[in-house]
């Protein structure tokens, strides 16, 4: 009788302590389940292979042109579709079959990759093909990344949607470190379409996940055209809790992220490193590790500190960090100034992207995420043609200096109010917004 006690004892504190590890570590539930594990899983090689052909890509760009101008350009290639269809996406992820969209799209993109990894077997092509090729290919990212973003949280348990977001944004972050230094050793030992092969087997394994795995199937209601293409923005403006980190992540991509697409002119500008080289892929890796640091700082050291302290802080270190690394001449100071560019740049959209995640239900998170694709990957591609024409006309430090300035502006003026969470009871044409 006593040794029963004693056993049941042992296997209630056993049970206590199970409990305080899963509060500790959503991040641990989360893996836990065995659908966003493998999606989870997946989705980190794909990621490397499409950082690892990005990379590539810019580096092609600036050797077939070396313009500026036209590195903005093939990034207004790779991204515009984001603008062009995220909408659209966003609203077939809140009312059509996930799992087929994803399986469409990620075929898609597979298919038009090794077009372009054909079309570069001699390390050359026309401009305007390979602009082509990258938008056509960007077109099934369009609708994925919406698609993708409403649905990797549902995966991950009940209670774990802010850790599903920091995961993701440490795989993404992760790729971004492997793919560009895999990407830029590839490039410099046998070329650029072999590059580009690789990434297509990537989304292979995209592919066998996707189709073993069962996805929640969406909860919105039948509503008007209207309000399954435009329901986002409504519940944006309607839920300030919801649109103001949608309006900060657009303004921040506006104004202070062209950076990301001159990465090639800085390395050989700034620090006379040549972007065909391995040394650009470490460049490369050395920003997505600083990324990958700040996504998972999100998730652990930040986790419980309030947002808006987080979002205004990382902002002014984002400044001082881009102008001390745009004045940077020494290769070893420009990995390090780069890195830590990286880390402040990614724990706002980490943090930003948690925020309104928090305040969204199912019935309307496809269509938020839409916006969210919108503000961020939308908005890159048209400051990055603005800021090549400027570079043109004045010069690289003009726009990265510019961009310091925005920061520090952003950090004073931005505000986050609280609010309950949102879902299809905003939508319609009289509704009142719920920012309370």
């Amino acid at each position: 009788m006593r040794l029963r006690r004693r056993l049941v004892a042992v296997l209630a504190r056993v049970g206590d302590q199970l409990q305080t590890e899963s509060r500790r570590s959503p991040a641990r539930a989360a893996l836990a389940e065995p659908a966003f594990r493998r999606i989870f899983l997946a989705s980190f090689l794909s990621n490397a292979g499409r950082w690892m052909q990005s990379a590539a890509q810019g580096v092609l760009a600036w050797k077939l042109t070396g313009s500026s101008a036209f590195l903005g350009l093939l990034i207004f290639a790779q991204l515009g579709p984001l603008a062009i269809l995220s909408l659209v996406g966003g609203s077939l992820a809140d009312s059509s079959d996930r799992r087929k969209l994803l399986l469409g799209t990620q075929f898609w993109q597979m298919f038009w990759s090794f077009v372009l990894a054909i079309l570069v077997l001699d390390d050359s092509i026309d401009t305007r093909l390979l602009a082509s090729i990258v938008f056509i290919t960007g077109l099934g990212q369009g609708i994925y990344a919406p698609t993708f973003t409403s649905v990797l949280p549902s995966l991950a348990g009940k209670g774990n949607l802010a850790a599903a977001v920091s995961l993701n944004s440490t795989q993404t972050n992760a790729a971004r470190v492997i793919g560009p230094a895999i990407g830029g050793w590839l490039t410099s030992q046998v070329g650029f379409a072999e590059v580009f092969g690789l990434n297509a087997l990537t989304y292979v394994v995209v592919i066998g996940a996707l189709w073993i795995t069962e996805l929640p199937s969406p909860v919105a209601k039948a509503s008007s055209l209207s309000d399954r293409l435009f329901g986002g923005f409504r519940v944006a403006r309607r839920a300030p809790q919801v649109g103001r980190p949608l309006l900060a992540m657009m303004l921040f991509a506006l104004l202070c992220l062209p950076f990301i697409g001159q990465l090639p002119a800085i390395a050989e500008l700034n620090l006379g490193v040549d972007p065909k080289s391995t040394e650009y892929g470490y460049f490369y890796a050395a920003f997505g590790f600083g990324a990958l640091l700040g996504a998972l700082l999100v998730g652990t050291a930040l986790a419980n500190r309030p947002r808006t302290a987080v979002a205004r802080t990382t902002l002014v270190g984002f400044a001082f960090s881009l102008g001390w690394m745009s004045t940077v001449e020494s290769v070893p100071l420009g990995y390090f100034a780069i890195f830590v560019v990286g880390l402040f740049y990614f724990v706002l959209p980490t943090t930003l992207n948690t925020m309104w995640q928090e305040h969204v239900d199912e019935t309307v998170r496809g269509r938020v995420a839409a916006m969210w694709v919108l503000s961020f990957g939308g908005t890159v591609p048209f400051a990055n043609v603005i800021a090549g024409v400027i570079i043109e006309m004045t010069s690289l430090s003009t726009v990265l200096f510019s961009s310091v300035f925005a920061a520090l502006v952003l950090a004073v003026v931005l505000r986050f109010p609280a609010g309950p969470v949102v879902g299809e009871e905003l939508l319609g044409p009289s509704t009142r917004s719920s920012s309370g």
